[in-house]
C-alpha cells in the first residue's frame, strides 16, 4: 500500500523528527553499529555460506566469481535493528550498500506536504547503492518495520575487491539510476494523487463474521455523504453475500461482477450507470448479486473500478468479506486507510491480531490503520483493556451497544447515521468519520494545495 502521509512542522524527518507513520512504535533511533575493519580473520564456514548466498541473490552481484563473492563476504558488516529504528535518513550523505538478511524495511520519502512510502523491502532486497557508488545524499530515509538483520558493504571495501572492475560498478550505477527514478516517479504520484483530490479509498475488514462490518460500513458512507452528499460510495465486495443495498432500503439490478466483459471503451460508462443512489446521500455499488457470481469480481476487475470511481466520488469504503484473497489483497493495496472492526468476543480478538500482523507485513502504516471495537451485545465477553492486550495496541473507536437498533434498521432499509442520531452506530460512525477526515479531509488537502502553489511560486 503507497500512501502520502502529512507531515507536521517543517522539519524534515531526522533523529529529531521520526515520520509520523512510526507513531506509537519505537522512535527513529539510529543505528550505531561499529565500523568492523577486514582482518585477516574468517567467519565460521555456515555464516560465510550465508552471506555469499545473500550476495548470489543480489542483481550485478549473482554473476560474481565465488572467490570475489567470498571476498566480498568477509567484508559485510552486521547490523541488527529493533522494529523503528533508522537505517538512513534522506539527505544524509552514505557510503555503504545494505542488504536484508532477515526482516522487512520501509523506504519513504519526504515530498512536502507528504511522507510517501515508496517501497516495502524485505529479505535479499537492498539498498543505499546510489549514495553509496554515485555519491549522491540518501533518496529516502529507510527504517526498520520489523527486527531486521542487515549486512552493510561499505565503498571502500567495494572498491578493495573489486578493483576497477568498470563492467561490474556500470551495472550497479544503473540498477541505482532505475530505482532512483522509480522512487521519485512513486513520490510524485502519490502527492499528486492528494494535491489533485482524487477520492481516498477505505478498504473496512472484519476478519469475523458476525461482527458488524457491514452495518458499520453503511453507516460510515451515511456519516460521510452529511458532508459531501453525492461524493460517497460504498464499493461492497464482502462476498459471498454483498447485502448492503437490501440492507439501505435499496433493489439493485446490476453489479461489478456483470462488468467483467463489457469493452474497455464503454466500461466507465456501464460502471457508473451501475451505482445506486440512495435518498440520504450515500452511492452504493454492489460486488455481486448471487454468491456464484462473486468469482468474476477479480483483482484486474477491481483496480479498473477503483481507477475510475477514486475520479467520481470524494470517499470510496469497500466493505471487504472475511478472507484474505486475491481480491482482498488488490483493495488494501488501493487504499489509503483501513478500517478494522472486531466483535469483544475471543476468537474474534484473535482474529483481529492475525489480521493486524498480516496488514503490519503489507505495508500498512500504523496511523492509516484504525481499529474499531464494536459491541454486539450489553455484556462483552472480553473487556476493552483485555482486547488491547490482545490486539498489542489500542482501540481507536469504541461501539457501545445499540440494542435492538441494527436489526431494526436492517429490516425496514434504513441507515442510522442519516436517521437516528442518538444511535450508538451512529456515534461511532461519527468517531470514524472524524478520524478519516482528520486524515484525509479537504481541508487538510486544501491547506496541502496552497503550500504546494506557495512553493512552486517560490521556485519559478
Amino acid at each position: 500500500m503507497r500512501t502520502g502521509v502529512s507531515v507536521s512542522g517543517t522539519r524534515v524527518i531526522g533523529p529529531a523528527n521520526p515520520p509520523p507513520v512510526l507513531t506509537g512504535q519505537k522512535p527513529g533511533k539510529r543505528f550505531s553499529a561499529p565500523r568492523q575493519h577486514a582482518d585477516s580473520s574468517w567467519p565460521p564456514n555456515h555464516v560465510m555460506l550465508a552471506r555469499v548466498a545473500l550476495l548470489e541473490q543480489a542483481p550485478a552481484f549473482f554473476g560474481l566469481p565465488e572467490r570475489t563473492l567470498r571476498s566480498l563476504a568477509r567484508r559485510l558488516r552486521r547490523i541488527t535493528l529493533g522494529s523503528g529504528e533508522a537505517v538512513v535518513y534522506q539527505g544524509e550523505p552514505g557510503d555503504s550498500i545494505f542488504f536484508i538478511e532477515h526482516g522487512r524495511c520501509r523506504v519513504m520519502i519526504e515530498r512536502p506536504p507528504s511522507v510517501v512510502t515508496v517501497a516495502v523491502l524485505s529479505e535479499a532486497d537492498f539498498f543505499g547503492e546510489a549514495a553509496c557508488l554515485m555519491n549522491r545524499p540518501q533518496q529516502a530515509s529507510v527504517f526498520a518495520q520489523t527486527e531486521c538483520t542487515l549486512y552493510a558493504l561499505d565503498r571502500q571495501a567495494l572498491h578493495a575487491v573489486l578493483g576497477r572492475d568498470g563492467e561490474l560498478f556500470d551495472q550497479l550505477r544503473t540498477l541505482a539510476e532505475q530505482r532512483f527514478n522509480l522512487f521519485a516517479d512513486t513520490a510524485v504520484q502519490a502527492t499528486w494523487g492528494m494535491l489533485l483530490g482524487e477520492a481516498t479509498v477505505v478498504g473496512l475488514y472484519s476478519p469475523k463474521g458476525g461482527s458488524g462490518g457491514t452495518c458499520l460500513a453503511l453507516n460510515l458512507v451515511g456519516r460521510l455523504s452529511r458532508l459531501y452528499p453525492g461524493q460517497v460510495l460504498l464499493l461492497d465486495l464482502d462476498f459471498p453475500y454483498s447485502h448492503a443495498a437490501l440492507l439501505a432500503g435499496l433493489v439493485p439490478t446490476s453489479c461489478l461482477a456483470r462488468l467483467a466483459g463489457v469493452p474497455p471503451d464503454s466500461f466507465e460508462e456501464v460502471l457508473l450507470s451501475s451505482i445506486l443512489y440512495h435518498a440520504g446521500g450515500p452511492m452504493i455499488l454492489p460486488g455481486a448479486l448471487r454468491p456464484e457470481e462473486s468469482d468474476a469480481v477479480t483483482a484486474e476487475l477491481i483496480a479498473r473500478a477503483i481507477a475510475i470511481l477514486r475520479k467520481t466520488f470524494r470517499y470510496v469504503v469497500v466493505d471487504l468479506g472475511i478472507a484474505i484473497d486475491d481480491s482482498t489483497l488488490a483493495v488494501l493495496d488501493l487504499t489509503q486507510h483501513v478500517v478494522l472492526v472486531a466483535a469483544p468476543e475471543l476468537s474474534a480478538v484473535k482474529s483481529a491480531a492475525d489480521a493486524i500482523e498480516i496488514l503490519q507485513k503489507l505495508g500498512t502504516p500504523d496511523d492509516r490503520l484504525t481499529v474499531v471495537l464494536n459491541n454486539r451485545t450489553p455484556k462483552p465477553a472480553v473487556s476493552k483493556p483485555a482486547v488491547e492486550r490482545m490486539l498489542k495496541r489500542s482501540v481507536d473507536v469504541e461501539v457501545s451497544f445499540d440494542g435492538a437498533k441494527p436489526d431494526q434498521a436492517a429490516l425496514t432499509g434504513k441507515i442510522l447515521s442519516l436517521t437516528d442520531p442518538k444511535s450508538e452506530i451512529t456515534r461511532g460512525a461519527q468517531a470514524l468519520a472524524d478520524i478519516l477526515e482528520e486524515k484525509h479531509g479537504t481541508g487538510k488537502q486544501r491547506h496541502a494545495q496552497a503550500e504546494h502553489s506557495a512553493t512552486g511560486a517560490g521556485d519559478c
